[in-house]
């Protein structure tokens, strides 16, 4: 209804962070998620050309602009994020999604987790087997943590 011309972007966008902020604002072509990346040197090509890579907890976001709306994730990158979740539930003890959430506020940028807005999209899928790590912590937490003999692998 209301287009947004990219002079009008840049107006606001001088006018939120000074007037030597931005000389010229594009539309973008590609997807919002590779632009995102391309800007903070976390894509592919800046990774392979070992570009200096920007904190996300550095960039100042405009609008209640919200990054996470255009991530996509393929089935790899899906898998490897539930792994990823699945060490740190058992590496830090985590024993339950509000303990979880609160470390990936504190800690998931220094995990390659970009929001719990995500990691939630991502456990959607496997609420079963996090609720058995989460179990698995909590078990530990109330019985403590069983041995297991090296030579024969019995649990003690």
């Amino acid at each position: 209804k209301n287009p947004v011309t990219a002079e009008s972007v840049r107006l606001k966008v001088k006018r939120a962070l000074g007037d030597k902020s931005v000389a010229l604002v594009q539309i973008v072509v590609q997807s919002m998620e590779n632009m995102y990346l391309y800007l903070t040197h976390e894509s592919k090509d800046a990774v392979a050309k070992r570009k200096h890579k920007y904190s996300q907890a550095d960039i100042k976001l405009l609008n209640n602009f919200d990054i996470d709306r255009y991530i996509t994730l393929d089935a790899e990158d899906k898998d490897e994020m539930l792994n990823d979740v699945c060490e740190l539930i058992d590496d830090y003890g985590l024993a339950n999604m509000r303990e979880l959430r609160r470390f990936v506020t504190a800690h998931g940028l220094e995990h390659n987790l970009p929001s719990m807005k995500v990691v939630n999209s991502v456990l959607r899928a496997h609420t079963g087997l996090v609720r058995l790590y989460f179990d698995a912590v909590y078990q530990e937490r109330k019985y403590g943590r069983p041995s297991v003999d090296k030579e024969t692998g019995e649990i003690k």
